[in-house]
This record gives C-alpha cells, sequence and structure tokens, in this order.
C-alpha cells in the first residue's frame, strides 16, 4: 500500500487529497491531514471522485461512429490513436479550407479550468484554427463577474474575496456554501470560518430565496428575498446607506470616477420602493443596510445563484460598490484581492472600446474568447456561415443549456461532432467520434483554478497518481495530436522530449519555484506570503486612471432595461419562479452516474413547493405536475419543502438521462431535465455578459394524472 499525496480539481478550493494505491490502482481517496491549507478538509465531491475513476462506463478507447447518430443508434467501432487522428484531422482541414475557420466551434465544459494543461491547450487549438466560435460553460454560471471585472476594475480576473476571519458583518448573495463549498473564493471549509466569525460576534446574513442549509444559530441568519431581485436589493442597500451618511467620500474621491452616475441609479430605489418587489419589509432592508455600513469590517460575496439572474453583471457591479462606497474595498476585515503565483490581474486586462459586433442573431461579445452558450444551436440551424463541425471538451451542453429539444436537432446535423471526455454522455450519443480522457488521478497538474482568488495563496504541483488506464490520454496531448494531423503548429507536444509544463515554469518562476521544485516540497506545495491588503489601487486595478468606475457608460443599456423590468414586477407578480436547487447528490455530468448518489429520495429530482403551495393545489406530496412555460413543459413529481417561500419552485438541474445509454447508472434513473424550461436563443441571455438566465424563470404549475414520461419535453 503506498500513500500518494494529490488534489481535488473538482472545485475552486482544490483541497488536498491523499490517493492510497495497491497493486498499481486507487483504492481510496481521503483528505490529507498534512496539507498547510487545507488542513485535513475534503468534501463529498472529492471523496466520491474514487466512483468515477473505477466507473465501468469509463471511456477506454477511441470510438468512431458508424450509421445512424440518434441516441442508442449506430455501431461504436473501437480505433487506434494514429488513424482516428488522421481522419478527424483530414475532416477538419476540409471544412475548415472550404467553409474558412468559423465553420469550426467549441464548446469547453466546466472541468477544463481545473486542468492546467488541459486548458492551455484549448486556447493553442482554437488559435491555429482562427475560429472566433467558442462557447463554454461560464456563460451558464459565471461569465457575468469576468464582465463586470472588466468594467469597473479595467480586467475579468480581479475579484475582490471576502476577508472572513476579520469580518464583522458578510453579505453572502445566491452563495450556499455548506452545499457547494463557495465560488470565486478558493477556501478550505468555509463553514468553519464562516462559524468561527459569529463566535466572535461577527454577522453573518445570507440573501437566498431559500432557508438555506448553512445558516443555522452559529453560523448566520437567511434573509429570504424573491428570486431574481437582488439587483434592487442592493441599490435599495447602497440608496439607505448614502442616506444615512455612511459612504466614504474620502476614499471615493481618491479612487473612484462617476459616482455621481452611482447615485442617480440608486436614487429611485429606496427601501419602500423596493420592498414589495424583493419580498422583504422596508424595515428590514433599512435594518440589513444599518447593521452592514455601520460595522467597523465588512464584506460581501455573491455567487451562482445570482449569477444566473436577468442582471447578473449589474449585480456584481452593485456587489463591488457596496464594498467600495463604504470604504472595505482592500481593508482587512473587508474584501481584498489576493494575489497568488502569477499576476492574474494584469492578465485579465481587457479594454472595452467596441466589445460589441453585428450578427445575424443580434449585437454579440466575447467574455474571455467566448460567445453566449445560449446561441450555439441557432449557429448551427439558422445561420448563413454555419458552424459544421463541433469540438467538446469535457461538456454536456445537451443538459446543461437551456432549449434541450432544439441542442438535439443541431448535434444531428452536424458535419462532424467529436466529444473528448470521461463518458459517453448525452451530447457524446451524438458524436461521430469519441475520445477518451485521463481523468485528474491520472494526470499531472497545477492548481491553476483559484489563481487570484485564494483565500490563503499557496502553489501545488501534483503527479499523476497512476498512469492512465487503457487508451486514455490527457487533453493536451490529444488536441496536439489533432493540430499535427491539420498540419499545424503543436507547441506542446513539438519539443524533443515534450515539455508541457515549459509555460507554466515561466509563470511560476516569478515565485522562484518550478513544477521540479514544487513536486519536492511536502505535499508538492508552497504557501505564499503575498501581502495582498493596501495593494489594490496602486498594484491591481487596471483601469487607465487606476480608479474604480462606480457606474460604467458601457452599463447604460443594462439599467435601463432594469428599471423597465422593475416597474413591470411592481404590477405583475409571476405565478411560480423557478430556481436551481444545489445538493450533495449531483456535481456536473460526470457525477450522473455514480450510483452511491442515486438513493432514497436523491434518486430523482423532483420539483420541490412550499406546502402551502402543494395544498392550494389540491394535491399531495409525491404527486405529479406539468411545469410550462413558453419554451418548454416537462411532468414530475412534487417535493413538499418548508424551506422555499410561497411561489418559488426549485430543481436540481443535470438530469435528464433518459437517452443516455453510456451512462447505464444515469439511464436508470434519468429524472428530469429542467432546462427544457429555460429559455434559449436570440434574447434569452444578458447582452452584457452572454450569462444564461436560468434563475427565477416564471412558470405555471399544472396538476397531472400520472408521471408517465417524466422527462419529456412537449
Amino acid at each position: 500500500m503506498k500513500s500518494i499525496p494529490t488534489f481535488c480539481r473538482v472545485c475552486e478550493p482544490s483541497c488536498a487529497l491523499i490517493a492510497q494505491i495497491a497493486d498499481g490502482k486507487v483504492t481510496r481517496l481521503q483528505p490529507d491531514k498534512a496539507h498547510p491549507v487545507s488542513k485535513g478538509f475534503a468534501c463529498h465531491k472529492g471523496i466520491n471522485y474514487l466512483a468515477i475513476h473505477q466507473d465501468p462506463d469509463r471511456l477506454d478507447q477511441p470510438l468512431a461512429r458508424q450509421g445512424s447518430r440518434r441516441p442508442g443508434e449506430g455501431q461504436w467501432q473501437p480505433r487506434d490513436w494514429d488513424s482516428i487522428v488522421t481522419d478527424i484531422g483530414a475532416t477538419l482541414s476540409q471544412i475548415h479550407e472550404q467553409y474558412g475557420p468559423d465553420a469550426i466551434g467549441g464548446y469547453i465544459g466546466n472541468p477544463s479550468a481545473f486542468n492546467a494543461l488541459g486548458s492551455q491547450a484549448i486556447g493553442d487549438f482554437f488559435m491555429a484554427m482562427g475560429s472566433r466560435r467558442i462557447f463554454n460553460s461560464g456563460t451558464q454560471d459565471c461569465a457575468n463577474k469576468f464582465a463586470a471585472g472588466e468594467a469597473v476594475f479595467g480586467t475579468s480576473t480581479l475579484h475582490p474575496v471576502p476577508d472572513i476571519e476579520n469580518t464583522d458583518c458578510l453579505l453572502m448573495f445566491g452563495e450556499n456554501p455548506k452545499v457547494s463549498h463557495m465560488s470565486f473564493i478558493s477556501i478550505a471549509d468555509p463553514m468553519a470560518k464562516i462559524r468561527t466569525a459569529c463566535q466572535r460576534g461577527a454577522r453573518v446574513f445570507y440573501i437566498n430565496p431559500r432557508q438555506i442549509e448553512s445558516a443555522s444559530p452559529k453560523t448566520g441568519e437567511v434573509i429570504q428575498i424573491l428570486p431574481d431581485t437582488d439587483l434592487y436589493l442592493m441599490a435599495a442597500l447602497l440608496h439607505e446607506i448614502d442616506r444615512l451618511g455612511r459612504f466614504d467620500e474620502s476614499v471615493i474621491r481618491e479612487h473612484g470616477t462617476r459616482i455621481e452616475a452611482l447615485r442617480a441609479f440608486i436614487a429611485p430605489y429606496c427601501a419602500d420602493t423596493v420592498a414589495s418587489v424583493v419580498g422583504l419589509s422596508a424595515d428590514t432592508i433599512r435594518d440589513l443596510a444599518d447593521a452592514f455600513s455601520g460595522a467597523e469590517r465588512a464584506s460581501v460575496h455573491m455567487s451562482t445563484g445570482v449569477n444566473m439572474g436577468q442582471h447578473g453583471t449589474l449585480c456584481y457591479w452593485l456587489l463591488q460598490m457596496l464594498s467600495f462606497v463604504t470604504g472595505n474595498l482592500d481593508k482587512l476585515g473587508g474584501n481584498f484581492y489576493s494575489e497568488g503565483f502569477y499576476p492574474a490581474a494584469k492578465a485579465g486586462r481587457a479594454r472595452l472600446d467596441n466589445v460589441f459586433f453585428p450578427s445575424q442573431h443580434g449585437e454579440m461579445r466575447h467574455i474571455r474568447g467566448a460567445l453566449a452558450g445560449n446561441l450555439l444551436p441557432d449557429m448551427i440551424l439558422d445561420d448563413d456561415n454555419p458552424i459544421r463541425a463541433l469540438v467538446v471538451i469535457a461538456g454536456n451542453p445537451l443538459l446543461s443549456v437551456g432549449g434541450e429539444a432544439r441542442w438535439r436537432q443541431a448535434l444531428e446535423k452536424l458535419d462532424l461532432l467529436i466529444v473528448i471526455d470521461l463518458f459517453r454522455n448525452a451530447t457524446g450519443e451524438y458524436a461521430h467520434y469519441l475520445l477518451p480522457s485521463a481523468d485528474m488521478l491520472e494526470r499531472p497538474d497545477l492548481n491553476i483554478c483559484g489563481l487570484g482568488m485564494q483565500y490563503q495563496p499557496y502553489v501545488q504541483y501534483t503527479d499523476a497518481v497512476v498512469p492512465p488506464a487503457a487508451q486514455r490520454r490527457e487533453e493536451w496531448w490529444i488536441l496536439s495530436r489533432l493540430l499535427q494531423a491539420m498540419g499545424r503548429h503543436a507547441p506542446m507536444l513539438e519539443q524533443d522530449p515534450p515539455r508541457p509544463f515549459a509555460r507554466l515554469d515561466h509563470m511560476l518562476s516569478r515565485t522562484g519555484f518550478s513544477v521540479e521544485t514544487l513536486a519536492q516540497q511536502p505535499c508538492g506545495t508552497a504557501v505564499l506570503d503575498t501581502q495582498s491588503i493596501g495593494r489594490f489601487y496602486t498594484d491591481f486595478i487596471q483601469t487607465d486612471d487606476k480608479r474604480v468606475d462606480c457606474c460604467p457608460p458601457l452599463f447604460a443599456e443594462a439599467m435601463a432595461l432594469a428599471d423597465q423590468q422593475f416597474q413591470t414586477l411592481t404590477t405583475a407578480t409571476p405565478a411560480f419562479r423557478l430556481i436551481n436547487l444545489r445538493t450533495n447528490y449531483m456535481h456536473n455530468s460526470w457525477y450522473q452516474n455514480v450510483p452511491g448518489l442515486k438513493r432514497g429520495a436523491h434518486a430523482s429530482n423532483a420539483l420541490h413547493m412550499h406546502p402551502a403551495d402543494i395544498h392550494s393545489m389540491g394535491i399531495r406530496d409525491g404527486d405529479a405536475v406539468e411545469a410550462s412555460n413558453e419554451y418548454g413543459r416537462v411532468q414530475v413529481a412534487v417535493r413538499s419543502d418548508e424551506s422555499l417561500r410561497e411561489g418559488v419552485v426549485a430543481m436540481t438541474h443535470g438530469w435528464g438521462n433518459r437517452h443516455t445509454p453510456g451512462m447505464r447508472v444515469a439511464q436508470q434513473h434519468p429524472g428530469v431535465n429542467i432546462n427544457a424550461l429555460l429559455p434559449n436563443g436570440p434574447g434569452s441571455f444578458e447582452k452584457l455578459s452572454n450569462q444564461a438566465f436560468m434563475s427565477g424563470v416564471p412558470v405555471s404549475i399544472q396538476p397531472v394524472t400520472s408521471v408517465a414520461d417524466s422527462d419529456a419535453n412537449h
């Protein structure tokens, strides 16, 4: 038995793990108690990854499709790497030559962000193609933060994190750290830090439509807002803080611009005006404003529950304003930028000149190189120069993006669909070629995803715990081989021997390390002492004048739309509003096939409703209902849930695998693809950021007699 230190690559904290190896196989994953940062903490996501690594449904060899490409039809033929790469390269070259670079598109899934070499190779691959039709899962969960960062701070990679250990008041919007372990902050065991903060007297408020699991007498309280109204609550908080005279005028004069434009935007949104729209009393709003602005040290954070609304970019802007105008930005106990091993804030610097360009689908823009994922089917089905070849890497857009029926039409129409993944997922069922990738235990890596967002900055290297099984290969190698087959430059593979970590070694050299020297450190880890607080306005902000833009002109159209939608909400309230429900039993497509997570109430994904709503409809817990709107309809069992407000319904997304025979456990427990009810196509996303509208979506609920086809989209 051998123990090898490594780390999880499922979400930002990148918690340290110990892999137990016997006879060349991983037999156990457990938290690394010796790690200097995570100190023995790891959540269910990392521990359950062993089931993914050992899954018998994993792709083990390259496969080519013969015959029909509809799910469950056609033949999958095993191929060797040389012949399949040659065939794919020839077809990509032919499409590129005949139709141009934009006939080739890419969809990049969430796990790629946790793959240091893979993410680098993806950039090299599409740059060599010359294609600008790149899409990624960021437009389903966080693109708004990149857009707001560019406009307010001059860079997409400057995201101040809350100083939980020293704060006196913490506001968290749309975040459930006990379940998700936080996003856009890489922090080990966040609930322990929150609990400690509360013990010393800090006040913690979770702004959420649910009475979330994170809240307790020892960890803070929920302010139970109506879905997708966070923007108006933030504006009201700023309005009331300004009324109290608690804007820090000296900080604003020294470090801010366009403060009067911000004041003009928040002017109409006093507590009394927004109370009915956000579902809170005016006194509650005023008390919250007083508690936050009256605290000596106050901090803020925001996550996907707000990102996925209609105004995610504006919300992230006002979140930063809550920190900045009260003097809590770049302050102990407030919010601070956490510099890591490389100056990520400078690397993300962006220009805001002419960001939009015309297209037949309306004005569009790129956010960190990506277009709106909601437009990808339209650019296959209804475009003068359609996408004909699509490369999907570690993603499953068929079930993760709105509009499943239209996605199925689009995927079937493609001349070439290449899927690089661990499994033959729902999207892969339409592929011409399936290419098996190594998993996180089968590749060396660096914890690059948390760069610039680590509560305690550190850098960790891990070697592969075990070699890739069968014919699995790392993504960087696969993409480099495809480039070579097309006769193009493949920089990561062309040195003899290949030095895939060369670019990362250059980045590491700034802190005096390399992959080789990191590997010699205990746990492969170097803790960094970067002393970030006090350097925000001198070293990190990237605007031309080194000032915070308190009201970017780029936001004018979105601000007008927000005002218009507020007026609509004052007169018309949707019957039900649908939100996403995070659980410990589903995370990304890979966890769909884990048998241990399909048990009891979690064997499927019911529609959660407040008991009073269930009673008013004359139905009982477990009965079937039809949820519908202008985008689609699904039939699903209802589950009573007192944690919700009346009029709010919730479901976990990522389900809907009735037609996914490549993942047998997932197909046996298919659940319902609630994304069939999400807006899709032109106009279905926030124009500022390409962020999809996925939370607070209006739906109608009607009883049905049975759940005959619970994942049918009619």
